[in-house]
């Protein structure tokens, strides 16, 4: 792959050139690749459900980048060969991950905070918690409240809980695409 940011004869250039080269441009730089070869494999069925997904996200990038916040989000973020739309495309392909769930600090009393750690690539929009009894029964549900490090979440606890034992406690965060991810601990 050949790039360069000062040549006249490449700079707006992009397409198939013939059979030996495509040419496209990034930032004000000019990229000269070879063109991507065809498979003569049969296609598995993973393979087709990932083309599914990357057909639907692309589409949910398309309409995603019509939204001037959303624009604004992605445009903040896009350097270099990553432009908004790819960072669309990938924010969609790559769920939320809740990586922890600390319950230390809660006793089932009013006012005890439970804490999330979650990440996605480009924005943890929401996390809630909710609280169920060992039947199943809602106990209680709520926003959390997001750190200032970006990556915490805080819930406080609003109904006292005499008896713990069995308790689910699931937090789940929400990204720009609202995608889910989850993570929930036993008590």
């Amino acid at each position: 792959m050949s790039k360069t940011s000062d040549n006249s004869l490449t700079k707006f250039y992009k397409g198939k050139f013939g059979q030996d080269f495509v040419l496209r441009t990034r930032d004000d730089t000019s990229i000269m690749a070879k063109p991507p070869k065809k498979s003569s494999k049969e296609i598995t069925e993973s393979q087709e459900e990932l083309r599914r997904k990357f057909k639907t996200a692309t589409r949910w990038a398309k309409q995603a980048l019509q939204d001037p916040e959303l624009l604004a989000i992605y445009q903040s973020l896009a350097s270099g060969m990553k432009t908004p739309y790819a960072l669309a495309v990938g924010d969609y392909m790559n769920p939320p991950q809740v990586k922890s769930l600390d319950v230390s600090a809660y006793q089932g009393n009013v006012g005890d905070v439970i804490r999330v750690v979650a990440f996605d690539k480009i924005m943890v929009k929401s996390v809630t918690v909710t609280i169920t009894g060992s039947d199943g029964t809602l106990i209680e549900s709520g926003p959390c409240v997001e750190d200032l490090n970006l990556a915490d979440w805080f819930y406080t606890a609003t109904v006292p809980i005499a008896d713990l034992t069995g308790v689910v406690v699931r937090a789940v965060a929400h990204d720009i695409p609202m995608h889910t991810g989850e993570l929930e601990v036993t008590l």
